[in-house]
């Protein structure tokens, strides 16, 4: 049987746009893959970056209060204090403690005492500034860390606090006070004896009452 070469080389030609075809179908299939391979990897690394960081909220989130807890506290009162010693800036805190707060586990429960802490946790965190740091020290006791003010203006901002909280309703109904001591940092200060002279002053404004405030003031 005789070919006419004609037809020949229009199968050749047939065949090869055939195989050119193929091939770059082939090439578009791959490039589809390839942008779903990345795809996936972006979103792989995109939730991982994400749990990443929940995680290390974590790891300085009080569970309960939702505030920062005493491992972020170490690190930030470190930084802090060497801002003061190096650069002489101001730093002042004020620690803070939920009056009769056993009592309020006693009489309505411990979730609603939960609930209080909180409630109040929330109500603060709403009234200091996106640069001051609210911590949840233990029990009901609370530090809020203000850089940059002095001593006699961070007494101002605590009483202020104390007479907000004394006047709010918080869960379950539940009325409250806090007392509070107030100091500034020194430059010579470790953490130690920066929270010793708050954990003295919020003792004295206990022992005169309760639902006060004590200026710890630097010697």
């Amino acid at each position: 049987m005789t070919v006419d070469p004609a037809k020949a080389g229009e199968l050749m030609k047939f065949a090869y746009l055939l195989t050119v075809a193929g091939l770059l179908l082939l090439g578009f299939q791959a490039v589809l893959v390839f942008r779903g391979i990345m795809a996936r990897m972006d979103e792989d690394r995109r939730r991982a970056e994400e749990l990443t960081e929940r995680i290390g909220k974590l790891t300085v989130i009080d569970a309960q209060t939702k505030t920062f807890n005493r491992r972020k506290f170490d690190s930030v009162i470190v930084r802090e204090l060497e801002n003061t010693r190096r650069y002489g800036s101001l730093l002042a805190g004020i620690f803070f403690d939920i009056d009769n707060f056993k009592e309020v586990n006693e009489r309505f429960g411990y979730g609603e005492g939960d609930k209080l802490l909180f409630s109040i946790a929330r109500y603060v965190n709403g009234r200091i500034r996106d640069t001051d740091y609210l911590f949840r020290w233990r029990g009901g006791k609370f530090l809020i860390l203000i850089p940059h003010i002095e001593l006699d203006k961070a007494g101002i901002v605590a009483e202020k606090l104390r007479r907000d909280i004394e006047a709010q309703t918080f869960a379950s109904g539940v009325h409250t006070t806090v007392s509070l001591s107030v100091t500034q940092a020194k430059a010579d200060d470790s953490p130690e004896t920066f929270i010793q002279r708050l954990q003295s002053a919020l003792t004295a404004a206990k022992s005169k009452g309760r639902n006060r405030t004590e200026m710890a003031r630097p010697s």
